[in-house]
């Protein structure tokens, strides 16, 4: 008789999962038809505030390299000829045809507010989880948008300023999540112990873990019980949480 696993881990699909473009239509197709959960992508805006997928600061051009947010949108996709430039607005209908939660990593401040607005407009709050924020930004998040879930991501800093003392990393990153409000914790699995995950569950903060694609690491952190991983190899990764939960 095998190990009976009560709570199935959530499958999120890595920004350019299954050797897909990254931050692309194909790509958040591939996840969904490849059985994740939740759809991760990245979030910026253009000068003019079009939200948009993307992951860097800066794109290159034929004029070199351009700051996203010195761009107005159209300017953009002219310039970036060889990338694919989607308005967050094109994939939000997609998820929610399958019914998915979208995971919408944050990486600048001023993308938040009209990034809300677009997901109000597509009645999508419930599906929706924001990453991508430090403690600071969690909080000032959650003090404008109360009602959106929103991941702590755990400081590599604090990490490090701890060294051997992985404990009181724990605690300080746990203390953290709960005074900005957070609903979890998303953690480099390099950094993630069963520690953290016990201490956290205690607390009712459920632990994320992203980006794993080796398949004995993605069986280890599924053992562990952890809420979420995060992978590129997505179908993989069904293959093997599904093999080790029993319903």
């Amino acid at each position: 008789m095998g190990v009976i696993i009560l709570k199935k881990t959530l499958i999120t699909a890595h920004a350019g999962c299954m050797n897909t473009p990254p931050n692309s239509i194909h790509s958040v197709l591939e996840g969904l038809k490849a059985g994740a959960d939740i759809i991760e992508v990245d979030i910026r805006s253009t000068k003019d505030g079009v939200v948009i997928l993307l992951h860097d600061e800066e794109v290159m051009t034929p004029r070199g390299m351009r700051r996203v947010q010195d761009l107005l949108f159209e300017e953009l996709k002219h310039l970036a000829k060889c990338n694919e430039i989607i308005r967050l607005e094109e994939v939000l209908p997609i998820v929610k045809e399958y019914h998915r939660v979208i995971n919408l990593d944050v990486k600048e401040d001023k993308a938040i507010d009209p990034m809300i607005e677009i997901v109000e407009k597509h009645n999508m709050r419930d599906y929706t989880i924001i990453t991508g924020c430090d403690k600071e930004r969690a909080f000032q998040l959650k003090k404008r948008h109360r009602p959106y879930q929103v991941l702590l991501n755990a400081s590599v800093r604090l990490y490090e300023t701890y060294k051997g003392d992985y404990e009181s990393f724990i605690k300080e990153t746990c203390q953290d999540a709960i005074a900005a409000s957070c609903c979890g914790i998303n953690i480099n699995y390099h950094l993630c112990r069963e520690e953290l995950i016990d201490y956290a569950m205690f607390r009712c903060l459920p632990v994320l873990v992203w980006t794993i694609d080796d398949s004995h690491a993605m069986e280890r952190f599924l053992g562990m019980g952890v809420h979420s991983i995060t992978s590129n190899e997505v179908s993989t990764l069904v293959e093997l949480r599904d093999q080790q939960y029993i319903s």
